[in-house]
């Protein structure tokens, strides 16, 4: 008797279609605005995965417009997010909005590179782009904040009032293997087109580009993108060196 087809996960599905979606992109792309424009294709697709969730499962979801809790503390990225997020910005903002971002982004920088900002837990520096309880570039957004969500925002309240105590983030599993998904399916085919696959602090990779314009010129070359200082390993090792690594 031959046995039946296997079935196919989900999440292999969703991560199989972003790979092969976003490499075709990248494959045909022959100049650096057409590599923005696979970003935002796949950019597209997170949104498009969360629409198709079912939705008996976003039912349960407790984000809301003007809900912030998660945009306050730093959060890793790859270098092409950043940089979609400059793109917008530059495109977007007029000029006094961008050195207010720079100016913002700046801060966080400092404060992130200060003794023990990272390791006791309590950086809860507001994201640079943030305005008035809203992402300022939420169409072009980084995937982590596209994917990122709470069935509890209580939680998120609680972890805001008192950034030292772990809190569970009360993540739905359902949707957050679907979202990761589609998330590491556009990495996977970044890297694979050869682009720098380092994970970076969001908000001092910002500021670097913001003011440097040859990290958008190395990361075009399939060059690193930012300097190590950016780098979101760079705050770890820095806490362990302090002795602050472990801590809640």
């Amino acid at each position: 008797m031959t046995a039946p087809p296997r079935s196919i996960p989900p999440q292999t599905a969703l991560f199989d279609r972003a790979v092969k979606g976003m490499r075709a992109r990248l494959d045909e792309a022959e100049d650096e605005r057409a590599v923005y424009a696979a970003l935002r294709w796949g950019a597209a697709e997170l949104d498009r995965t969360y629409a198709e969730t079912p939705a008996k499962v976003r039912a349960v979801v407790a984000c809301r417009a003007g809900c912030d809790f998660c945009c306050r503390g730093p959060i890793g990225v790859q270098a092409h997010e950043v940089l979609l997020a400059v793109d917008h910005i530059r495109t977007h903002f007029p000029p006094e909005e961008i050195v207010a971002v720079i100016e913002r982004a700046s801060a966080h920088r400092r404060l992130l590179a200060g003794p023990g900002a990272e390791g006791d837990g309590r950086f809860v520096q507001p994201c640079a782009l943030l305005r008035d309880g809203r992402c300022s570039i939420y169409e072009s957004r980084p995937e982590i904040c596209r994917s990122h969500h709470t069935s509890d925002a209580g939680l998120c309240a609680a972890r805001a009032a008192d950034p030292s105590v772990a809190v569970d983030p009360a993540y739905i599993p359902a949707l957050r293997a679907r979202m990761f998904a589609v998330m590491l399916g556009i990495d996977a085919a970044m890297e694979e087109a050869g682009f720098d696959d380092q994970a970076y602090d969001f908000g001092s990779a910002l500021h670097e580009a913001l003011t440097n314009s040859l990290c958008a010129h190395r990361w075009a070359k399939q060059q690193a993108a930012f300097p190590d200082s950016c780098r979101e390993d760079h705050f770890d090792e820095r806490a362990a060196g302090e002795g602050l690594a472990g801590k809640p």
